[in-house]
């Protein structure tokens, strides 16, 4: 793969470049790994529903996207109602 030229301000180049030094890697593998840490918009939208698609198939939830969007700490009440079915299929063994 071919390399690029990014333009930043000095200050950022150092900053990068001490970092680099730091970690012992390249401006160019930071920025790299940067990159694949985060997701695009619309790659977020899609973790999204295949996470909410997964929940709904294995989990037989109900819960519309306007619930999930609507519900304050989803993913915390979908944990909880997860540990329930799992002490439940174990005969109510305690956590």
């Amino acid at each position: 793969m071919a390399d690029s030229t990014i333009k930043v301000p000095d200050t950022t180049r150092d900053h990068l470049a001490s970092l680099a030094r730091e970690r012992g890697t390249t401006i160019g593998a930071l920025v790299t790994e940067l990159a694949a840490s985060q997701l695009t918009a619309a790659q977020a939208r899609e973790k999204v529903a295949e996470s909410r698609r997964i929940m709904r198939e294995r989990m037989r939830s109900t819960l519309t996207d306007e619930e999930f969007d609507a519900t304050p700490n989803a993913l915390d009440k979908v944990y909880e109602i997860a540990a329930e079915n799992a002490r439940r299929a174990l005969g109510g063994t305690a956590a």
